[in-house]
């Protein structure tokens, strides 16, 4: 019995060792299939991933060519509808195709006739602008001339200074004895001049015009007027043979009338004292013939000094004449583009001596073209513009 129960005790510790064997050996084949397994199943979702990617960069790329694809057809689609439009267009409605080339004929017409214009309008102020540079040069041209004939003048002036000097001894001895040589013309018994009274100085200005008349001198005349304005006029007696209503229009708006000689020309006025008092007398004689005034008012060409010496005086005092001079030169002979006005002005600013303001100027169309800023300044300064008196004292240089 006994020996029959440690056989079993035996049997039962082996059962249990290789039934712990078997399910370990169970567990560590279990394992490895398991891992097997699952290496496997690793492999093969690797395998199925990567295709998967790859078609997928393939389809999009299809889809990108079949989307430009797609795009190209519908613009070529597009533009064969639009061409088979217009062919149909063109098929269907000729008159409005015709209607179309007219109008842009018409406009393109339109834009070329606007551009003629345009051409001949420049043309036209180009041909203004030459005219008015023409018109400039022949200004300049009498200018020089002007200016030329002047200094010819100047010239001659200078060689009869010697002439008259050398003659002037002889002058006063023939002065001193009775005088053979008479005035070239007889004009009536002078009148006694009136006394001579100190002319009124302050705001009163005497504005004097040689070598008159012009053809100018009825504007000057009508600019005096408007500014209430009274001058003195020394004209040459051919002037006013060519002129002879100026004079009387001069001395109806009450302005002083004298006489500035003949020829005013210094080897004849000045070759003697009677050729100078003849040439007065001769213009003293036209004035008082067209307009019944007696004038005793003379000025000498190019002034007193140094022509008019003490013979020539005495001469002229026998004929009761009054010679002025002026203290205001505005040289508008030579500043023909209006600046003597500047010049008259700052003298008359300027101006300190005790006597009348005796300006000088002349009966020209320049001398016109800029009187009336003058006029306008004395009279917006106050001055009262007024002609020369026969009764004044006369202003004569020294």
């Amino acid at each position: 019995m006994k020996g029959s129960g440690k056989k079993r005790r035996k049997l039962n510790r082996l059962g249990k060792i290789t039934l712990g064997s078997f399910i370990l050996f169970c567990m560590v084949l279990t394992y490895f299939i398991w891992d097997g397994i699952a290496e496997k199943n690793a492999a093969a979702r690797k395998n199925i991933l990567m295709p998967t990617k790859i078609v997928e960069n393939v389809n999009a790329k299809d889809r990108q060519s079949d989307s430009i694809e797609g795009k190209t057809n519908m613009a070529k689609e597009k533009n064969q509808d639009e061409q088979g439009l217009e062919s149909d267009e063109q098929i269907i409605d000729p008159k409005k195709n015709d209607q179309t080339t007219n109008d842009e004929n018409k406009k393109h017409e339109q834009e070329l006739e606007k551009h003629k214009q345009e051409i001949e309008k420049q043309k036209q102020e180009l041909e203004k602008r030459k005219q008015e540079i023409r018109k400039h040069e022949e200004e300049l041209n009498k200018q020089k001339e002007e200016t030329e004939k002047h200094k010819q003048e100047i010239e001659q002036h200078q060689k009869d200074v010697k002439q008259h000097n050398e003659n002037s001894k002889k002058d006063q001895q023939q002065s001193e004895q009775p005088a053979n040589e008479k005035p070239p013309v007889k004009t009536p018994k002078k009148e006694q001049p009136k006394e001579k009274a100190p002319a009124k100085t302050g705001k009163i200005v005497y504005l004097t015009f040689d070598d008159g008349p012009h053809a100018v001198s009825m504007d000057i005349l009508k600019l005096l007027k408007k500014y209430n304005a009274k001058a003195t006029f020394f004209m040459l007696e051919p002037n006013m043979r060519n002129y002879p209503k100026a004079v009387k229009a001069m001395v109806k708006d009450g302005h002083a009338v004298g006489v500035h000689g003949v020829s005013h020309d210094v080897s004849k006025v000045y070759r003697s004292p009677a050729s100078f008092v003849g040439e007065m007398n001769k213009a003293i004689a036209f004035i008082q013939k067209t307009t019944n005034v007696q004038t005793h008012l003379i000025r000498a060409p190019y002034g007193s000094k140094p022509y008019v010496t003490a013979p020539f005086k005495a001469e002229a005092n026998k004929e009761n004449m009054i010679l002025w001079d002026w203290n205001i030169d505005s040289t508008d002979w030579k500043m023909t583009n209006g600046a003597y006005v500047n010049s008259v002005i700052q003298q008359t600013i300027q101006f300190n001596k005790k006597e009348p303001l005796i300006v000088l100027m002349h009966e020209k169309p320049t001398t016109l073209a800029h009187l009336e800023k003058l006029l306008k300044y004395y009279k917006d300064n106050g001055y009262e513009m007024k002609a020369v008196d026969e009764t004044m004292s006369p202003v004569q240089f020294k």
